[in-house]
């Protein structure tokens, strides 16, 4: 197994994690007030768009060859670290 192959397994795995977290803090945030859920509402668009985009370059990395794969390893995991800050934001925001 290549090293482009054994990162896409990886990153989606990560997506998967992720996916489930967003769920589970949009669950979380309709129980605020009704302020504070526009709030978390707001963030979570944001973070669905993040996640968005990280699909999005898992997918093209995923059909690139390994090579090709490595090259774009770095501006994915800058993708992957904007994710887990905004997540880690608004996580910490509903006070999980």
């Amino acid at each position: 197994m290549g090293t482009n192959t054994e990162y896409v397994a990886k990153m989606k795995e990560q997506l998967k994690k992720w996916d489930e977290e967003l769920d589970a803090l949009s669950a979380r945030g309709e129980k605020a007030s009704q302020e504070a859920r526009e709030a978390y509402r707001e963030q979570l668009k944001g973070l669905r768009a993040s996640r968005d985009a990280a699909q999005k370059s898992f997918v093209q990395m995923r059909a690139a060859g390994e090579k090709a794969g490595a090259q774009m390893k770095h501006g994915m995991d800058s993708a992957w670290a904007a994710m887990k800050k905004g997540l880690d934001k608004v996580s910490a925001s509903l006070g999980a």
